[in-house]
């Protein structure tokens, strides 16, 4: 156990927060459905499915995460997070998944401007 204490999440900046915690996981998720329809071959889909969200988690660890020793200064954060939102959006579209790449950029770039207003973290 630790000393120190664990922020708790409460009215419409918790709601926010949860949601921006969503919109992460489907964006790993939506790239690992896209890596699934690239690869050619079972060995190279199953590359793609990992690599690809592997290579986003990596960004967002490194540049984007509160914790980062190398985090970003706005507006280059947001621009990064818009590009990984915007890329996962783009790249389902290309493999037949139109409908949920919108969802996944129009909710994640969303819930990003939404946490730099109501949570003021970003």
């Amino acid at each position: 156990m630790t000393s120190e204490s664990t922020p708790r999440l409460s009215g419409f900046t918790g709601v926010v927060l949860t949601a921006r915690f969503l919109t992460e996981l489907m964006l790993l998720g939506g790239l690992a459905l896209a890596g699934t329809q690239l690869g050619s071959g079972v060995a190279l889909a199953i590359a793609d499915a990992v690599l690809l969200p592997a290579a986003a988690a990596a960004l967002w660890g490194l540049f984007l995460a509160p914790r980062a020793r190398r985090r970003l200064p706005e507006p280059a954060r947001f621009l990064l997070e818009f590009a990984l939102f915007a890329v996962t959006g783009v790249v389902l579209a290309l493999v037949g998944w139109l409908v949920t790449g919108i969802v996944v950029a129009v909710a994640g770039i969303g819930i990003a401007v939404l946490t730099r207003v109501v949570a003021k973290e970003g």
